[in-house]
């Protein structure tokens, strides 16, 4: 009884510091963005107080980069996510209903690790082509390279969610009359609705966090938020609250719309835990 309690104790202890440590780093990010640059490079750190000051967030919105890169940034994420969620749901359901399991799981497996492929490996070859087609510092690129490089990972989500679905109720459908396409929009896709709003959510924040292809694939026009943030570290400073400022306003919109649809996205996680 008494070797049960201390490791419950144990497992608390923990769990809080993994939970402080893994919070620290957006703590300190906000407190430096609301710091000058006396409190910022002060010898000693102070983790409370000092003289807080919202110079840096005037700073970085008032500057035309930050609008533009904003933007681009909202018009990549919806698209792609929009593509890639879609296309990835109809090449689910083709999978999720395929019969051959021996010929459907390999293919599965190779999908997941297309997506776990290091994005350095795929830079150059990219480049080569978005120059070549002359799309090189056009959203557009960044569209279908996000799509196409986040397809893999909508298939594999979106396959479970599928699978959990009878296959009696297409039969049903089909009986009424309605075609393969009616099915799968009207049946399918409203009874997963909850994978389908999860499986977004994380290609959203996937495309919305992405660095290394805007780096390589934009320059002006096409630059997104993680480059405009990485912008403050020049060769010959760092600015520091000018960067804290950015990445806090970069964070703020895919934080409120995971907060908003919080309950739909582990309903769907849990609607997606199907064993087979």
């Amino acid at each position: 009884m008494k070797t049960s309690r201390l490791g419950r104790i144990g497992a608390y202890i923990i769990l809080t510091s993994a939970f402080v440590g893994s919070l620290f780093p957006i703590y300190w990010t906000v407190l430096t963005s609301l710091r000058g640059k006396i409190d910022i490079f002060a010898k000693v750190p102070k983790f409370f107080g000092g003289h807080f000051t919202l110079a840096n967030y005037r700073h970085v919105i008032a500057d035309g980069q930050f609008i533009s890169s904003f933007k681009n940034s909202v018009f990549v994420t919806v698209m792609a996510t929009l593509i890639s969620v879609l296309a990835g749901s109809l090449a689910a359901y083709a999978l999720a209903r395929k019969k051959s399991f021996t010929t459907r799981r390999p293919f599965e497996s190779w999908m997941i690790v297309l997506r776990a492929l290091p994005g350095i490996v795929l830079a150059v070859p990219l480049y080569q082509l978005v120059v070549k087609v002359g799309l090189y510092d056009n959203p557009w690129a960044l569209v279908i390279c996000y799509a196409a490089i986040n397809l893999p990972y909508s298939v594999w989500l979106m396959v479970g969610f599928i699978q959990g679905v009878p296959y009696e109720i297409e039969e049903s459908a089909q009986i009424d009359g309605a075609n393969q396409f009616r099915v799968i929009t009207r049946v399918i896709l409203p009874l997963v609705r909850s994978g389908l709003g999860a499986t977004t959510i994380f290609v959203a924040m996937l495309c919305w966090n992405e660095f290394l292809l805007p780096l390589i694939l934009s320059d002006q026009n096409a630059k997104t938020l993680p480059v405009y943030v990485g912008g403050f570290v020049t060769s010959r400073t760092i600015d520091y609250g000018g960067m804290a400022a950015a990445a806090c306003l970069c964070i703020i919109p895919i934080a409120l719309v995971t907060l908003v649809v919080q309950k739909q996205l582990i309903r769907g996680l849990s609607l997606g835990a199907v064993k087979e």
